[in-house]
């Protein structure tokens, strides 16, 4: 799928946003940074049902439309190998549903996809242009959402996102928290490499965005700086549990193979994301993996700490 050119200017020149998913790990990210930018903005969770275009077009009525922006989605990847029709209502249907009434209104549309649409064959960082090849279910439906998007609207932004964590919600980082504390070891696959992306940063960005009111539309890459392993994060993690006071004490780490740990989903083996065009087209800003999650680690403390 080829980005569409960037849109001459703004379609609805009303600021308002829909936050689509705001109950999510990404959503609620995003509704902190527009309430914190004082953006003009309203949310929706699961009251409203993306597969059904009547709920969409009855919390839309009324209200003045400029953007939306899609958190909403089916994440359960070994999952979705049982229920593939349940990932496909969502991440595909819902997203067409999503991108005709965008049209309709005269909105721009945000949603993000996945390093998931990818084979994981490459040897080095995909770029837009890359075919996907998907292996898994869930991986189709995020693609077949891609194609849906693109299909019934040009101004949209789509956004190929990785190994997403953040503080709120159930994510990689938040389960190897658990393990630390409940086991004496942990196995972690150390032969899948990718790039994790930290939801408070992504949301930053997302806001700076749509504040640029940019209309710099299409696909684009994004995650935080650097290659790593599952092995790599869970290292860096445990660490920085420990510095902060997360976990009583480290306990030894296991490096296995894709093979040792079988999941019903195949995951791609290789799925680092390019972020340069997002860099270079939209003034994204992209720090380093161990930077942002420290960054997670000071979030997560004082959330701890407020009252």
């Amino acid at each position: 799928m080829m980005p569409p050119a960037a849109h001459p200017g703004p379609l609805n020149p009303d600021p308002g946003i829909w936050l689509v998913g705001a109950k999510g790990m990404l959503g609620r990210q995003l509704a902190l940074e527009f309430e914190k930018r004082k953006f003009v903005f309203f949310a929706s969770d699961q009251e409203v049902d993306i597969c059904r275009r009547q709920s969409l077009q009855d919390f839309a009525r009324g209200k003045k439309i400029g953007w939306m922006v899609n958190c909403a989605a089916y994440t359960a990847v070994d999952r979705a190998e049982s229920e593939p029709e349940k990932a496909l209502a969502i991440n595909a249907a819902g997203v067409e549903n999503l991108s005709r009434l965008a049209a309709e209104m005269g909105a721009r549309l945000i949603h993000f996809s996945s390093d998931y649409v990818f084979a994981g064959d490459q040897k080095e960082p995909y770029r837009e242009n890359a075919q996907p090849r998907p292996f898994s279910r869930y991986g189709w439906s995020k693609w077949q959402g891609e194609i849906k998007l693109a299909a019934h609207h040009d101004a949209f932004f789509l956004f190929r996102i990785s190994w997403l964590y953040g503080v709120y919600g159930p994510n990689f980082v938040h389960t190897m928290l658990r393990i630390f504390q409940e086991k004496e070891t942990a196995r972690v696959v150390n032969d899948q490499f990718g790039s994790p992306t930290y939801a408070a940063a992504l949301a930053e960005n997302i806001a700076g965005l749509i504040g640029a009111d940019s209309g710099r539309c299409g696909v684009y890459h994004y995650c935080d700086g650097g290659a790593i392993t599952w092995f790599d994060f869970a290292s860096h993690i445990m660490d920085l549990a420990l510095e902060f006071g997360m976990i009583p004490k480290k306990i030894p780490l296991v490096a296995v193979s894709t093979s040792a740990y079988p999941t019903a989903a195949v995951r791609p083996r290789y799925s680092v994301l390019d972020s340069g065009k997002a860099v270079r087209e939209l003034g994204f800003q992209v720090r380093d993996w161990r930077m942002n999650l420290k960054c997670f680690f000071l979030e997560k403390a004082r959330l701890k700490d407020s009252p």
